[in-house]
């Protein structure tokens, strides 16, 4: 009988080895959906980083008027499909609508699929996962990355960005769940672009996720740059506060102790003149 994975990398190799399609739903705060195709990693789904959808959206690479086209078209093509085609067949079609109707090049589209997943990736081990299920029969999602990514790859890089910004930083916790403002102004032409845009999507407010989301780029990026501004004093956060919770014990009155009414000042102690004594000559210490 073979020993089942000790966590999820081992998981996706042993997957691998087995030509897997399908799905593993990891559990976990808050988890997420990883996706196989003979055993590499076409897409990864979680609440954590943002999806291709979002990435080509919010960054403004595809409005959307011409996502809803995309969209509009496959569902034309998916409806006229011959009973003979995979599921994943119909749903992978997206990817070369996008690019047949010029939305955007086929080079850049599979670049921001494969960020996509690593980046989903990290975002996804920020916390421990607390379980995972295995699903032959799982629907992927409309853009994925082909022919896929390998699970030890994948697995690598992941640990290289973690191990990357705990050098640099310390607590990933701290830095997940930090919600930072800019400090100080600066000549934006010492930035990067998006440098810029991270400092201008710092409201007090967002976390590195929200910033992630709001900008249309990956989390690792986001706290990347989070990271290099904070140090080079542009963006500030307060530590966040534990408030202890509130006594339960029973309150006591005070009790007042009894006065002694026989008890008396003590004497007050009188100096006396040294030089009216006779000290034998020698001054005792």
């Amino acid at each position: 009988m073979s020993q089942a994975p000790r966590n999820v990398p081992a998981l996706l190799v042993k997957l691998l080895a087995e030509d897997f399609t399908g799905a593993v739903e990891v559990s976990g705060t808050p988890g997420g959906t990883i996706h196989l195709r003979r055993g590499l990693v076409i897409a990864v789904d979680t609440p954590n980083a943002p999806s291709v959808e979002t990435l080509l959206i919010r960054s403004g690479r595809i409005d959307e008027d011409g996502w809803a086209a995309a969209i509009t078209r496959r569902a034309t093509a998916a409806a006229t499909t011959t009973a003979t085609a995979t599921a994943t067949d119909e749903v992978s079609d997206l990817n070369s609508v996008l690019i047949d109707l010029g939305l955007i090049g086929q080079g850049e589209l599979e670049a921001v699929c494969i960020g996509a997943v690593y980046d989903a990736a990290f975002a996804m081990a920020l916390n421990p996962a607390e379980g995972w299920t295995v699903h032959d029969a799982a629907v992927p999602p409309e853009l994925v990355t082909c022919p896929g990514e390998s699970p030890r790859g994948l697995a690598d890089e992941t640990s290289r960005r973690i191990n990357a910004l705990t050098r640099s930083w310390g607590s990933l916790a701290e830095l997940a769940g930090a919600r930072c403002r800019p400090a100080a102004r600066i000549d934006p032409a010492l930035l990067t672009a998006r440098q810029q845009a991270v400092l201008l999507a710092a409201n007090g407010r967002r976390t590195a996720r929200d910033i992630a989301f709001f900008l249309g780029c990956g989390v690792y990026p986001a706290m990347l740059d989070i990271t290099r501004l904070r140090a080079r004093r542009l963006l500030e956060w307060e530590a966040p506060r534990t408030t202890a919770p509130p006594s339960t014990a029973r309150r006591v009155a005070p009790v007042e102790r009894p006065t002694d009414e026989k008890a008396t000042a003590l004497p007050r102690r009188i100096r006396r003149d040294r030089s009216s004594e006779d000290t034998g000559g020698r001054d005792s210490l």
